[in-house]
């Protein structure tokens, strides 16, 4: 099997972004039934195992490697593209590989995570060099993810959908000039750019021989 055709999995948890107060269980369960959606029917090859408990965590496996960092960069933006509903952290553990593999090396990967602080994402292969990258890589786009406020979400939601400046101000009601200042603030480039690399880092691992 050629590398870029090997799979991986994502274990991951969606937790409410703590606040002074957390909110209510009605209040996110409407985020939640949306990322079971999400994640229920995420593309030809995939499966999503649901783990036990009132919100949302379990274990996605993808066919392809490839399509890992993609995905979870789509379901955050989804779950906070609407700021009326409250805010949520995707943590999420990556492990290339297959179902046994791909487990493992997810679950060692979300442990290292801990319950507490900024880290939300950590990818881990067979390859120590690649883990190494990928460690880097993956602190980056969560320092970012960090600081983007409720109208970046808004204005990289869009824009990932393929709407131009003009089309986002529209929607939302400002000037396009705001909404390339939005994205400016949020370093969104440069985010892009990380994502694609730690993609392709994670693809392209050696896997365990």
């Amino acid at each position: 099997m050629p590398l870029d055709a090997a799979g991986a999995v994502v274990l991951l948890e969606i937790r409410p972004v703590q606040r002074v107060s957390d909110p209510a269980p009605a209040a996110l369960e409407p985020v939640f039934a949306q990322a079971r959606l999400l994640l229920e029917a995420p593309g030809a090859g995939n499966v999503w195992s649901r783990a036990g408990g009132t919100g949302v965590s379990g274990s996605l496996s993808l066919g392809d490697a490839a399509e890992a960092f993609r995905f979870l960069h789509r379901l955050r933006t989804e779950l906070r593209a609407d700021p009326a509903r409250p805010a949520v952290h995707v943590v999420a553990g990556l492990g290339r590989g297959d179902d046994v593999e791909g487990a493992r090396l997810s679950a060692d990967a979300f442990r290292s995570l801990g319950r507490k602080g900024r880290t939300l994402t950590r990818a881990m292969t067979a390859g120590p060099d690649s883990n190494t990258v990928l460690g880097a890589l993956c602190r980056t786009m969560d320092s970012l993810v960090a600081g983007w406020t409720e109208a970046q979400w808004q204005a990289i939601h869009r824009r990932d959908r393929g709407r131009t400046l003009q089309q986002i101000g529209e929607e939302l009601g400002i000037a396009y000039q705001n909404v390339s200042k939005r994205l400016i603030a949020a370093q969104y480039s440069l985010y892009r750019d990380v994502l694609e690399a730690a993609g392709l880092v994670f693809q392209r691992a050696a896997p365990r021989t």
